[in-house]
């Protein structure tokens, strides 16, 4: 027959063995509640940043489209192809000059974070 003694001993060994599995489970599930959230995180931040990276890149290839357009009308033509700037001017003859040059590479700097 199982005493009082026997019943508590057993009670014991399920919590001893219960309450570390129980643990290891709730910790591993909470750290990936935490990794799911940081990376919706990233994910909106990188996606809000190529927003504004592409609305910068539309907004300089209008700004160079428009000044083409106001040096054509000038009667200046201007052609890149990768590091060679070609200018010509159609008013005068023989006056094509060609530009080498290298684009100067700048360190891309850290926007600080706010709050």
């Amino acid at each position: 027959m199982i005493t009082l003694t026997s019943w508590l001993t057993l009670i014991n060994l399920l919590f001893v063995i219960a309450v570390p599995i129980t643990a290891f489970i709730a910790l591993r599930f909470g750290f990936t509640k935490a990794a799911e959230a940081a990376e919706k995180r990233v994910r909106a931040a990188l996606t809000e940043e190529n927003i504004i990276l592409q609305t910068k890149v539309d907004r300089l290839e209008f700004e160079v489209t428009a000044m083409r357009e106001a040096l054509k009308e000038e009667g200046i033509y201007i052609t890149i192809d990768g590091e060679r700037v070609t200018i010509k001017r159609t008013t005068e003859p023989d006056t094509t000059r060609h530009i080498i040059k290298k684009p100067t590479t700048r360190k891309p700097t850290i926007p600080k974070e706010e709050g």
